[in-house]
């Protein structure tokens, strides 16, 4: 009942016009009335001018955030923000910002899962979306829970970057890992984000012997939508590899060794 409430109040005519107020200009104007109409009065509210600087609170926040985007770009621990904020207060002594600086382990979880986590997630589907095709990489691994888990990623061409990009898509938690079970799992997040399945052009994994059955039912409700995944047969790439190896080693040009000879030369050498 009250969501419904909220939800005849958003198609409101009066909610869309201050909605759209609020979007455009710097001031907000609304009524209140009284039991009667003579007592009815105008408000108007002063809303943030977007032009103006960063309340002190607000900075603080933006640094906070900055660090961990810094963290998560350089791999660094959630420990680490444990004792960085002592260092940035002794460091910076006469900054109030730093002063204000503080985000434990937990914060830093909570910000980057739930505060700017989101935002790259909904780039990421973006691009999917704007892209022809895209490749679903997963893999099956149980985590320090002993509980099943699926890794998803997506490899595609990115127009922004000009190049193809490998992206962490989400990770689904699953009791066991039938395929069935994997299946509803990726079928039900690319619904949940709108995700075109008819865009998928292949499907990734660390061995082309497993998972076999995931990929005949993936390519099933494909059909349902007149696609099919691209089959090349098996993976060709480790049989190349391995037998471009095998020949290297049969020739004796010892071909490693003189690549390896050749990177220590340039990096070992001292600069002239």
């Amino acid at each position: 009942k009250g969501w419904k409430a909220v939800e005849q109040h958003m198609q409101n005519e009066k909610h869309k016009n201050n909605l759209k107020t609020l979007k455009n200009n710097s001031q907000l104007t609304f009524s209140i009335s009284a039991t009667t109409p003579s007592t009815s009065s105008t408000h108007t509210i002063q809303l943030v001018d977007p032009n103006k600087p960063l309340l002190f609170d607000d900075q603080v926040s933006q640094v906070e955030i900055l660090w961990a985007l810094k963290s998560v770009q350089n791999a660094f621990s959630y420990k680490n923000p444990d004792e960085v904020g002592e260092l940035f207060r002794t460091m910076f002594s006469d900054s109030k910002i730093a002063q204000k600086f503080s985000i434990q382990h937990s914060k830093m979880s909570y910000v980057i899962s739930h505060g700017i986590g989101p935002y790259f997630r909904d780039l990421l589907i973006k691009g999917i979306k704007n892209c022809e095709r895209f490749v679903l990489c997963f893999d099956e691994q149980t985590n320090n829970q002993n509980k099943k888990q699926l890794d998803l990623y997506f490899r595609y061409w990115s127009s922004q970057k000009g190049l193809v990009v490998t992206r962490y898509y989400r990770t689904i938690l699953l009791g066991h890992a039938q395929a069935n079970v994997v299946v509803d799992g990726i079928l039900g997040a690319f619904c949940t984000d709108g995700i075109d399945i008819s865009k998928l052009l292949m499907l990734s994994r660390d061995n082309p012997n497993v998972n076999k059955t995931v990929e005949k039912m993936i390519n099933d409700a494909m059909k349902k939508v007149h696609a099919e995944l691209l089959n090349i047969g098996t993976d060709n790439l480790h049989v190349i590899h391995n037998g471009f190896k095998a020949g290297t080693t049969e020739t004796n040009w010892h071909v490693e060794n003189f690549c390896m000879n050749i990177w220590s030369w340039f990096q070992k050498s001292p600069a002239r």
